[in-house]
Order: C-alpha cells, then structure tokens, then sequence
C-alpha cells in the first residue's frame, strides 16, 4: 500500500497542446486576420506542407473548424472558409447579446467582480486609438475587452460559448470596419464605469452597443458587397 508520500512532492503541471490543438490555433488566426480570405479552398496538402505537419492532422483541424463555424464542407468539393454574410453577423450579435447580457447580470450580482482586466482591456484598446492604430488592431482590442468582460463573469459555460462568437466576430469585423475609434472607445467607457459603480444601466448600454454595433456592421457590408464581388 502506498505510504502517501508521493503527495508531497512537488508537483509542476504542464499544459500539453496536441499537434491538432496547434494547427487548429494556426489556421484560426489565418483566418480571423484574413490571410486565409473569407470563401478560399482549404486543401489537405497544401497545408500541411505549409504547416509542416501530417494531412491527417491538417484533417482533423479542419473538422474542427467546420464544428466551430469558421469554415464549411461541401460534399464533393471540399471545405472552405466560411464566408460570412449579414445573416450571419445579425445572428451572431444576436448570440453574443444572449450570453453577454447573461455575463453582466452574473457581474453585477456577485458582491466582489473582479474588473481589474475588463478595464485593462479598455486601456489597450484606448491607446491603441490615441496611437492611430488601425480598424484589425481595434477590432481586436475590442472584442478582447468582451472576452475580459464574460471571463469576468466566472462562468466557464458563459466563456466556452463565447470562444466561437468571438473568433466570428473577428473575422467578420476585420473585414467591415463599423464605426470611428473615438466612438468605439466611448461606448465601451461607458459600460465598463457603469459596471464599476455596479450601475445597473450597464445591461441597456451593452445591449445598445450590441445592436448598433450590428445595425452599422450588416449597413457597411451591404454598401460594399458589390465592389468586394
């Protein structure tokens, strides 16, 4: 029988990332960036040559992405990245509003939230406009600071939910720049101070900035479909 005295050594815990993991993370940010163009041809072979691994794992991945709605198999001919429509971006800020909302009123219940990096995201995405960054760099600070603010919830059903809509919400955003960063900045201002002084406004702002937010994306993407076809 065991005397127990493996407890106390030190124990050091590895995170471990499967190949499969690693491709499926090199793809998704090739395709939220749009290196991999919104409607481009995955191909086995040449992705795995380019990511230097085995076609099964190239495979496997894409399985992957196709469960987490970045990309789309057609019988037949093979799978694609997804190309996202104003369909698609109504109903993903339909979903983001269903769990964000959810995340909010978990904040504003639990006596003692931790806010600390919800307002740090807001810094970065602050000065990334005083720098003059450009719409990608925002639109990645800014759907960081909602990924800070439903971790924030402690939720970890809230967070996995979200993971999906947020890498959609990239990708369409890096593509259709909806409104000014002055703007943008100020809006999230407004909800993270309200959440801070436990100002229940803070769930109408959210859900106002939600659905302007979705308003302008599906009017800019239909101005400029004709010229991007």
């Amino acid at each position: 029988m065991s005397d127990g005295s493996f407890l106390q050594r030190p124990v050091q815990i590895v995170e471990r990332v499967s190949t499969t993991e690693q491709v499926v993370r090199s793809l998704r940010a090739a395709i939220v960036s749009g290196r991999i163009a919104q409607g481009a041809q995955l191909r086995e072979a040449q992705l795995a040559a380019w990511l230097g691994t085995g076609r099964g794992v190239v495979r496997e991945a894409m399985r992957q992405l196709v469960q987490e709605g970045l990309a789309q198999h057609e019988v037949h001919r093979g799978t694609f990245v997804r190309e996202i429509t104003s369909l698609d971006i109504r109903d993903v800020y339909l979903a983001r509003e269903a769990v964000e909302l959810a995340a909010v009123e978990l904040i504003l219940d639990d006596p003692a939230p931790g806010l600390e990096p919800v307002r740090a995201a807001l810094e970065r995405m602050s000065e990334a406009a005083e720098d003059g960054e450009d719409w990608r760099v925002m639109a990645d600070r800014d759907i960081a600071l909602h990924e800070a603010l439903v971790e924030a919830s402690r939720s970890s059903r809230l967070v996995r939910m979200y993971a999906t809509l947020a890498a959609e919400s990239r990708m369409h955003l890096s593509r259709y720049p909806p409104y000014s960063q002055e703007r943008n900045v100020s809006d999230h201002r407004e909800i993270v101070d309200a959440l801070e002084t436990r100002d229940l406004a803070a769930v109408a702002l959210l859900r106002e900035h939600l659905r302007f937010s979705a308003r302008l994306a599906v009017d800019w993407r239909g101005l400029h479909r004709g010229a991007e076809e």
